[in-house]
């Protein structure tokens, strides 16, 4: 059976465990997790960034996560799809051998200036490089969704779009006009994917782009709340609910507040919920466009 060993973390390499005085029988033993050839774990990764934790054991000198799985470790927006899949993005530079493996997906890149950093105590692509790499793994829109998760609003330190500007400029990348669509549609000051999402289902429809996590203040200049979307000139205001608002009861009331002092200043407080999202999508901008008409 798997048994503890000194200096052994929760994922160790083969060699490591026979150092740290385990067996080779021990270490055969199927009471192991066995994620990626020659690594041995007390329990078995389930995201990709646990992955990324049970693969750096082995990662030699000049290898780097990438792709999506630099996205994930800087906590970028993925579709849940892509943040499901087990295996690893991993990267060399020119003059190393990609890796190969079980649950590894090897990437041999150009070698930027300041191409990896640390995160987690791991080598990975730094966030706006990991970002123009996902051009070969996502479509436009989740495209934008990610690069706007580096710019939000609450992000412990949100990169600027001029870093991202930077990055796509520098050329020479795959799928690079992907990267050239992509980079004007990206906005600052987002909170969530669906904010994202609601904001470009708006614009596409051919409505006026809304300012985005605006304050709204009273007559006097008080501060009455932050709101998702915002036309300041008709006084319309546009909410996107998830499932959060409805089952916190905390969240819910003071939602009703909020709402209750924006009518009462008269503003319009359109509130569109997930399941809009997912069935309803061609009403939203008739809903919006007639507020507008009321207003206009």
């Amino acid at each position: 059976m798997a048994r503890n060993a000194p200096g052994l973390g929760d994922a160790f390499t083969y060699s490591d465990g026979l150092a740290a005085g385990l067996t080779p029988a021990e270490l055969r033993h199927d009471s192991w997790a066995k994620p990626f050839h020659g690594v041995r774990a007390f329990t078995a990764p389930t995201t990709v960034v646990e992955l990324a934790e049970h693969y750096a054991p082995k990662m030699p000198v000049g290898q780097f996560f990438s792709h999506t799985t630099a996205a994930l470790l800087h906590g970028m927006w993925l579709p849940l799809v892509v943040e499901q899949r087990t295996e690893v993005h991993v990267a060399v530079r020119p003059g190393q051998r990609q890796p190969r493996g079980r649950g590894v997906r090897g990437h041999l890149l150009v070698d930027r200036p300041g191409l990896v950093t640390e995160v987690q105590g791991l080598p990975v692509a730094r966030a706006e490089e990991a970002w123009c790499q996902l051009a070969t793994v996502l479509g436009l829109d989740d495209l934008v969704i990610a690069g706007e998760s580096l710019l939000a609003k609450g992000r412990p330190q949100p990169l600027t779009l001029h870093a991202l500007l930077r990055a796509v400029r520098a050329g020479d990348r795959p799928r690079q006009s992907l990267l050239n669509r992509a980079l004007p549609e990206l906005r600052a000051g987002v909170r969530s994917p669906k904010e994202t999402e609601l904001r470009r289902l708006i614009v596409a429809a051919g409505l006026p782009e809304p300012l985005i996590n605006e304050d709204v203040l009273d007559e006097q200049g008080r501060w009455i709340a932050e709101c998702d979307l915002v036309y300041p000139q008709w006084r319309i205001v546009i909410e996107y609910e998830g499932e959060l608002h409805f089952v916190d009861k905390a969240i819910l009331l003071k939602d009703v507040h909020r709402y209750e002092l924006l009518q009462a200043l008269g503003w319009r407080v359109i509130r569109i919920t997930k399941d809009d999202l997912a069935h309803r999508r061609d009403d939203i901008p008739q809903r919006i466009r007639a507020a507008i008409a009321s207003r206009a």
